[in-house]
């Protein structure tokens, strides 16, 4: 009976796990429209985007924001990668402001319409996208890896 109860326990926490974010590989992923950036600096276009939820307060976030600058120098103009945020600028700003450059932005998401149309529910989390916005690769970004984006982008 006990091994029972636990076999459904795990089964109803995957169930759970599986829809934690409205996001299915392969498929289009919710528009992504930013009303307002981040020191008024949206990244230029490029074939991959990836699009990192964060929040300051998180030092896996922090973590993750040095391993995606180091992937957006290592493939250049293949990939812009754009941070998303809940905070205010003055907030995210001293984490964020030093990663911007032309490829590297940071978008604000005061009422959250993002993180919910992606589903978010933890961070550091992130949606790999190309040029069609199909969704490649999903998960947490600590586990991003340039071989994970060029297989991906295959």
């Amino acid at each position: 009976m006990k091994r029972t109860i636990m076999i459904l326990c795990a089964l109803l926490l995957s169930c759970t796990a599986l829809r934690a974010q409205n996001i299915a590989l392969g498929q289009r992923t919710p528009e992504l429209r930013i009303g307002e950036w981040l020191e008024g600096r949206q990244p230029a276009a490029a074939p991959l985007t990836y699009i990192e939820f964060f929040h300051s307060s998180s030092p896996r976030c922090a973590e993750a924001l040095d391993r995606l600058a180091g992937l957006q120098a290592e493939l250049g103009n293949r990939l812009r990668v754009v941070v998303l945020t809940r905070e205010a600028a003055d907030k995210a700003s001293p984490l964020l402001a030093p990663r911007l450059s032309p490829r590297f932005g940071a978008g604000l998401d005061p009422q959250g319409k993002l993180f919910a149309a992606f589903g978010v529910n933890y961070v550091p989390f992130g949606v790999l996208v190309d040029a069609k916005g199909r969704a490649l690769w999903m998960g947490n970004t600590l586990q991003l890896t340039r071989r994970i984006i060029e297989d991906s982008a295959k």
